[in-house]
């Protein structure tokens, strides 16, 4: 959200994505078909054509299709306990202890992307007892794709730690071409209406494991009709929320062409001006710019971000563990979401000039 004080830009879709939802709306009230239908497949599909996932499965929320996940290696992968990292969603700890894992700590994070190195997390997983029975819940944050990840997800399976992706904040963004979400054992974006791509609310599960795939269709109808398995809860989006989420995921790549538009006038200003940033296309990243994200290497961050008024609130403002890099502290965030009104990208750029 927009600091106290500075207005907030309303949510704006793509217009096409108005003119489908609104052009098919009505056929699923004149069907009766309200559930279980035609747009959560074809939602299901298109995630599965986008990221190139061998499965996907289209679900309310991304907290529920990661709840579903740890749910689902607790019971039938043996596994007991859970890290974290140490920078992510406070509703990221709740998920982990409600599904039943024994949350055993989180892994340091450095300020070059908010995200926890390679180096750190060995350092942790060095650390545990019996490594085989935990799982790492990964975050992407801020629209980047951990630079990391294929390091850790190879290490991880080394070790025997289920990797699940915490892609809530990442969907479209690349590293190498390659979609978050498939390094590890599964992965679950986000569509809630602040994120990237908003839709209101819904998450998308992917993975290119078949039994995993085959244990979450089955978990969100209760496996009701096999009876195989004894967990399991509704999940599902109705009719109308996936035609929603169908219809503003299948403009993705407009929604973030044109959050690059934003942000190349920021960059300009950024060199001009001397403020570091993370970088979108660096390191072979292709940041879906969820955040558009300033850091401060100096002794006293805040005085150096005083000047910047037209700025969001920090990915996050606090840290689930050890914060030695200070990172809540040695990052802002500017304004870019889709369509973002002229004078906002105004006011940010005359307050970037120094």
């Amino acid at each position: 959200m927009i600091r106290k004080g500075i207005k907030m830009g309303i949510i704006k879709l793509p217009s096409r994505s108005k003119k489908f939802y609104e052009d098919n709306v009505d056929e699923i009230f004149n069907s009766g078909n309200l559930a279980e239908g035609m747009w959560n497949k074809r939602l299901s599909e298109w995630c599965c054509e986008y990221t190139g996932a061998n499965y996907g499965l289209a679900v309310n929320s991304n907290g529920s299709g990661i709840f579903l996940l740890l749910r689902l290696f607790k019971e039938y992968r043996k596994k007991k306990r859970i890290f974290l990292q140490s920078n992510t969603m406070y509703g990221v700890r709740t998920i982990a202890i409600t599904s039943g894992l024994e949350l055993c700590g989180y892994v340091d994070c450095e300020l070059d992307y908010l995200m926890p190195t390679y180096e750190k997390v060995v350092e942790f997983v060095s650390c545990l007892e019996k490594p085989e029975e935990t799982v790492f819940l990964i975050t992407h944050i801020g629209g980047w794709v951990n630079p990391d990840i294929k390091k850790i997800a190879t290490y991880c399976k080394s070790m025997g730690v289920a990797l699940i992706e915490d892609c809530a904040h990442s969907l479209g963004s690349l590293l190498k071409n390659e979609h978050t979400g498939l390094f590890g054992d599964a992965g679950v974006y986000s569509l809630y209406a602040t994120k990237a791509v908003p839709a209101g609310e819904g998450g998308l599960l992917v993975t290119d494991d078949k039994e995993l795939s085959e244990l979450a269709n089955k978990f969100v109808i209760y496996d009701r009709f096999d009876q195989e398995i004894d967990i399991g809860i509704n999940f599902r989006l109705s009719e109308i929320s996936a035609l929603l989420c169908y219809s503003v995921v299948k403009e993705t790549e407009e929604i973030i062409t044109q959050k690059y538009e934003i942000s190349s006038l920021y960059l300009d200003s950024c060199k001009k001006y001397g403020w570091n940033y993370i970088n979108p296309v660096a390191n072979n990243q292709r940041a879906n710019l969820y955040k558009f994200i300033l850091l401060s290497r100096s002794e006293n961050p805040a005085e150096e971000f005083e000047q910047l008024k037209t700025r969001t609130s920090q990915v996050y403002d606090y840290a689930l563990g050890r914060d030695r890099r200070e990172i809540t502290k040695r990052h802002v965030c500017l304004p870019v979401w889709y369509k973002l009104e002229k004078d906002q990208i105004t006011s940010v750029l005359t307050e970037l000039s120094r």
